[in-house]
C-alpha cells in the first residue's frame, strides 16, 4: 500500500473522547443539530459502504463514522444497508449515490470487477472513489488496517499458548477465511503459513464471516475430528460461534485457543472472560472512522494523504486494563 501517513497520536485521543462523550449518531450539516450549511465554506457527501453490515463491527464502524462526519462539521454521511455480502444490494445503493453525485465513495466491495463500471462512472463525474481495506491502481484514495498484522498476532498467540498447554501437540486447528474479499487475505493466509511451519495441522478452512456458520463448521470439524483445539476466525462473529460449538460439547476451556479478529465488544468481552476465547485483534475504531473522513476529504479537495491504515493491536488478559480500554471504544 502506498503512501500511507502516520496519523498523529492525538487524533486517535481526540476519536476516542468523542467516543465516550457523544451519544446518538448524527450526520453533520444534515441532522439539523450540528453545524449548519451557513457555517461551512462548502459542505460534502461521503457514502460509506460495508457489504457485512449484520456484523457487529461493521454497525459500530457505521456509527463512529457518522459521529467524525457531525465532528468535523460540514460533511453529510451516507450510509448503505448490505448484509451478508449482497452484491445486488451493494450495487443498487452505490448506483443511487453516483445519481446523486455525492463528492466521494468509500467501498469494500463485494465484488470490484462488478462495480467497475459504477466506479468509471463516478470518476467521470468528479466523485472520488475510495477502497475500503487497500489501495488499488484505480482508486483516488484508501482507509483500511493491516490485516497481515492481524494474523500475524493471533497466530504467533496462538503457537506461543500451543506450546504451553500441548507441549507433546495431538491437536488440529481450524481457520476461518473470506476469499472473496482479498484484501482481507492476511487474516487467513499468516495463520495458515505458520501452522504449517510449526507443524500443526489445519483440518478445516472455510469461509465463514457470522456466528450462525462459526457454530456449524465447528460442530461439524469436531466430529470428523475430535482432537480440534485451536480455532482463528476471520472476525470475531466467526470466533464466537466456534466458542459455543465448544462449550456445546463439553470440552474443557483450557485445552482450546480460540481468536478472532476485529475487536468487537462481544469478542473482547469473551476474552474477558477468560475462558477458551483468548486473544482478538483489535482495529482502533474511532481512529478508522477518522480517517474515512479526513481521506476523503483529502481526495476531494486535493489536500492532504489520501491512503491511510489504522494499527490493529492484541486484545488479551495479558494487559486488562487496556483489555477494558478497547471495550470502551463501543461506549456504554
Amino acid at each position: 500500500m502506498s503512501h500511507l501517513s502516520a496519523r498523529p497520536a492525538v487524533r486517535v485521543i481526540a476519536a476516542i473522547a468523542v467516543l465516550a462523550t457523544v451519544g446518538a449518531a448524527l450526520t453533520a450539516c444534515g441532522s439539523g443539530e450540528a453545524s449548519t450549511s451557513a457555517d461551512c465554506e462548502k459542505t460534502y457527501t461521503i457514502g460509506f459502504s460495508h457489504p457485512v453490515g449484520e456484523s457487529e463491527f461493521a454497525a459500530a464502524l457505521k456509527d463512529q463514522v457518522s459521529k467524525a462526519g457531525d465532528e468535523n462539521g460540514c460533511v453529510t454521511v451516507l450510509l448503505d444497508n448490505t448484509q451478508a455480502s449482497n452484491l445486488e444490494s451493494q450495487r443498487a445503493t452505490i448506483e443511487s449515490w453516483v445519481t446523486q453525485d455525492v463528492d466521494a465513495i468509500v467501498v469494500l466491495a463485494v465484488d470490484a470487477t462488478a462495480l467497475d463500471g459504477l466506479r468509471e462512472r463516478a470518476q467521470k463525474q468528479g466523485t472520488k472513489w475510495l477502497t475500503y481495506a487497500g489501495a488499488t491502481d484505480t482508486s483516488d484514495g484508501s482507509v483500511g488496517f493491516d490485516n497481515n498484522q492481524s494474523g500475524d498476532l493471533v497466530a504467533k498467540d496462538a503457537l506461543a499458548w500451543l506450546k504451553e498447554a500441548h507441549p507433546d501437540g495431538g491437536v488440529t486447528a481450524e481457520v476461518t477465511t473470506l476469499k472473496p474479499l482479498v484484501g482481507f487475505a492476511g487474516r487467513w493466509e499468516e495463520p495458515l503459513a505458520q501452522f504449517e511451519a510449526a507443524g500443526l495441522e489445519v483440518v478445516s478452512e472455510q469461509d465463514c464471516a457470522d456466528q450462525e456458520c462459526g457454530l456449524q463448521i465447528t460442530e461439524d470439524t469436531l466430529r470428523q475430528h475430535p482432537d480440534l483445539r485451536v480455532v482463528i476466525g476471520i472476525n470475531d462473529d466467526a470466533a464466537i460461534g466456534a466458542l459455543r460449538a465448544f462449550e456445546n460439547a463439553g470440552i474443557d476451556p483450557a485445552e482450546v485457543y480460540i481468536a478472532g479478529q476485529d475487536g468487537t465488544r462481544e469478542g473482547l468481552e469473551a476474552v474477558k472472560e477468560g475462558g477458551a476465547y483468548r486473544s482478538s485483534a483489535a482495529i482502533l475504531i474511532p481512529d478508522l472512522a477518522a480517517s474515512i473522513i479526513d481521506n476523503s476529504l483529502a481526495a476531494i479537495t486535493g489536500e492532504g494523504e489520501t491512503d491511510y491504515e489504522t494499527a490493529v493491536e492484541l486484545g488479551t488478559l495479558e494487559n486488562p486494563a487496556r483489555l477494558d480500554e478497547l471495550i470502551a471504544q463501543y461506549g456504554s
